[in-house]
């Protein structure tokens, strides 16, 4: 149902379910997001499984709350393994992992404010992020695509990467959040919660916002070729088109974007993960630890294990 092939998603009003259900269109985001084919495949599963329960229900998934992962959980238990006998631990653990998932993933495009699995009792995960991500060599080659697409396409794309905001702190900026300040082009962003914190663009990026505004005074910062403020979905799309073009191995939507723009800082000589985490307006450090998995993570690791070894096998 869910192939590997991204495609673009046409949304008849951004988060409204009324005139047309947005869930699969969160879902396909969310399983695009993945980093392997198994866990799209196992992932798509059990949201199947799980909308399945929420229909049972009369319950949409975006109005589910903890209570209903818990019985979900339980139904799980009872008749979710293999012919519906009762599911083993491992089974339970995997699919409860993929909802909960699918909500934080939703929290951190502020889609929905809370998470209704986010105190269920899940297997711990580990400090790794599954979203996929472009190394330095694919980010280059992307941006060159997005150049070819056009002044809109180039300037959110060199944000998203340069800066890794998410994509609705882009869609939501004004002309009157751009600035100048102390020598550097920058952002007053609204992160969750409604925090705020102006962030510097580089050199390039910055010339460029400053060119794609021109005499603007007032509005959106990024405009549709209609002159209104560009969607949530209008941005998804856009980086879909720039990610055919590119052709850099893997489907890359805005989230994808953000976690590059972490992982590449990683992997860079005396990057500093805490400024890191304020930059992305990461509550917990852990959340920024989560994209620290790159070649520099892994030789930092091998120090390690050099360092101990060098010391016993020197006598």
């Amino acid at each position: 149902m869910f192939d590997s092939q991204l495609e673009p998603v046409e949304v008849p009003d951004e988060f409204l379910v009324g005139t047309g259900d947005v869930w699969p269109h969160f879902v396909r985001a969310w399983l695009i997001a993945q980093r392997a084919q198994n866990t799209v495949k196992t992932y798509a599963t059990a949201e199947l499984q799980w909308r399945g329960f929420c229909g049972a229900r009369s319950l949409h998934p975006l109005e589910a709350r903890r209570g209903d992962v818990d019985d979900w959980r339980q139904q799980i238990a009872a008749s979710g393994g293999f012919h519906g006998r009762p599911a083993s631990a491992n089974t339970i653990r995997l699919k409860l992992a993929a909802v909960s998932s699918l909500y934080a993933y939703l929290v951190g495009e502020d889609i929905l404010a809370s998470s209704p699995a986010a105190h269920i009792k899940r297997p711990r995960g580990g400090d790794f992020s599954a979203t996929a991500a472009l190394d330095s060599v694919q980010a280059a080659r992307f941006l060159a695509a997005a150049e070819g697409v056009g002044a809109l396409a180039y300037v959110a794309m060199r944000i998203l990467l340069g800066r890794g905001l998410r994509a609705t702190e882009l869609v939501s900026l004004d002309v009157a959040d751009v600035r100048e300040h102390f020598g550097h082009v920058t952002l007053t962003v609204t992160h969750k919660g409604g925090r705020r914190q102006e962030l510097p663009l580089s050199p390039g990026t910055g010339h460029l916002v400053s060119e794609y505004v021109g005499g603007r005074t007032g509005g959106p910062l990024l405009v549709n070729a209609q002159g209104g403020r560009l969607s949530y979905w209008d941005l998804y799309n856009l980086t879909v088109r720039v990610s055919r073009r590119a052709r850099v191995g893997l489907d890359v939507t805005p989230h994808v974007l953000r976690a590059s723009h972490a992982t590449i800082y990683l992997d860079q000589a005396g990057a500093q993960i805490d400024r890191l985490q304020d930059g992305l307006g990461h509550a917990s450090l852990n959340n920024t630890k989560a994209y620290d998995r790159g070649a520099g993570t892994l030789s930092r690791l091998a120090s390690v294990a050099t360092a101990v070894e060098d010391a016993f096998l020197a006598g």
